[in-house]
């Protein structure tokens, strides 16, 4: 198999899709296999046409997509949270308008209704918004809420932003912080991982998650501004975030010859 890795598209599918042309990725291909790190939506401007191309190829088996951190953000809206602070700081306001084909579709719920910007405003907003996306999008929660969050070849790990290095088991994390524990807390990791010791595994571990330039600055490791995949000096680990709401390019991970169980596909 031929694999092509990405992470952290952030609704950015024009930088998706000319990375990938540019990796020479075929979906047709019987031996391509494309892998999704996460964080498919917010702050770009087409979560949608992310979210559907994604999704088409999952269910063709042509990709295997994990959840991230924006992931929950996005599921926790469409259940109907009306906490702002995702929707005002971490991008879910674009993703929201995206899947609602309007602009400003908050401000515009408030004009219409005649509302002051307030919590309870807030909230029926978005008790409005995510029924209709339900309806034009039927199954989206349960597809998002089913997204694995880690997939494991012969060689190799992927996973959002980290594994639970002190765990006996990889794959049952016992790490926590503040709310977040378990595979939840790997997703949101802070960077750390990339310098930290490997003992619960022998594989190659590759993470999105935490922009490869900030990785390179917290280790001094080069320029801030090279967002390009970074592997570390032991090659146990290899982050490929290149912050494309920022740098507008999309890192793409190709690895050759890789042996999968057809069974995880």
């Amino acid at each position: 198999m031929k694999l092509f890795v990405v992470s952290d598209l952030h609704g950015h599918y024009k930088e998706l899709i000319k990375a990938l042309k540019k990796a020479e990725f075929d979906e047709n291909n019987d031996n391509h296999l494309l892998i999704s790190l996460g964080d498919m939506f917010d702050r770009g401007q087409d979560s949608v046409l992310v979210y559907e191309y994604l999704k088409k190829l999952s269910d063709k088996k042509k990709a295997i997509c994990l959840k991230g951190n924006h992931e929950p953000m996005f599921i926790s809206y469409l259940k109907g949270s009306n906490n702002p602070f995702n929707f005002k700081y971490n991008g879910t306001k674009e993703t929201i308008d995206d899947f609602l084909c309007q602009t400003h579709a908050f401000e515009m719920y408030l004009i219409k209704n005649e509302k002051e910007a307030t919590i309870e405003s807030f909230g029926e907003f978005i008790k409005e918004a995510s029924a209709e996306i339900k309806k034009e999008f039927p199954g989206i929660v349960n597809w998002l809420e089913k997204l694995p969050y880690y997939f494991e070849t012969e060689h190799y790990i992927f996973t959002h932003g980290s594994i639970d290095v002190f765990a006996d088991d990889w794959k049952n994390p016992q790490s926590a912080y503040q709310d977040r524990s378990g595979w939840d807390d790997c997703t949101w990791d802070n960077g750390s991982f990339f310098g930290s010791e490997i003992n619960n595994t022998d594989k190659t571990v590759v993470i999105g998650h935490f922009d490869t330039g900030q990785l390179r600055r917290k280790y001094k490791l080069g320029d801030v501004s090279d967002h390009s995949i970074l592997r570390r000096k032991d090659r146990r680990v290899i982050a490929i975030d290149g912050c494309v709401t920022y740098s507008r390019v999309v890192n793409v991970l190709v690895i050759d010859d890789e042996n999968i169980d057809s069974n995880l596909k």
